[in-house]
C-alpha cells in the first residue's frame, strides 16, 4: 500500500487513500482522480518544457515560467494537429489525382514503384 502516514502538524490537511472506495467520500474520490489525471502533464512539463528549474526571479518569475510552459506544450499539441490535419489533406488530394487517372495509370504507377 506505500506510503501510510506522516508527522506533519500544520493548518493543511494531508489526505490519505484508503483500501476500498466505499470508505471515502464521493468528492475527495473524484479529487483523487483528478489529481492522479493532473500529474503525467506535469511530470511532462518537467522533463520535457523545462520547468524542472525556475531561472527567474521571485514569485512572477514562478508564475511567468509555469505560464510560458504550459504554453510551449500546448503549441507542441496545436502543431502536432496542424500536421496530422495537413497530412490527411494531402493523402485526399493524392487518392483524388489517382482516381482522375483512371485504373490502368493507377496499376502502371505501382508497377514502377
Amino acid at each position: 500500500m506505500g506510503y501510510r502516514g506522516h508527522d506533519y502538524d500544520g493548518a493543511v490537511t494531508v489526505h490519505v487513500d484508503k483500501r476500498r472506495r466505499g470508505r471515502t467520500s464521493e468528492a475527495r474520490w473524484r479529487w483523487m482522480k483528478r489529481r492522479a489525471a493532473v500529474e503525467p502533464s506535469i511530470g511532462h512539463l518537467k522533463s520535457e518544457h523545462r520547468l524542472e528549474r525556475n531561472r527567474l526571479k521571485g514569485t512572477a518569475g514562478n508564475a511567468i515560467n509555469a505560464i510560458l510552459a504550459a504554453a510551449a506544450m500546448n503549441f507542441q499539441k496545436l502543431l502536432r494537429a496542424f500536421w496530422r490535419i495537413f497530412l490527411f489533406c494531402l493523402m485526399s488530394v493524392w487518392n483524388g489525382m489517382l482516381t482522375l487517372q483512371g485504373p490502368q495509370a493507377r496499376n502502371t504507377q505501382f508497377l514502377c514503384a
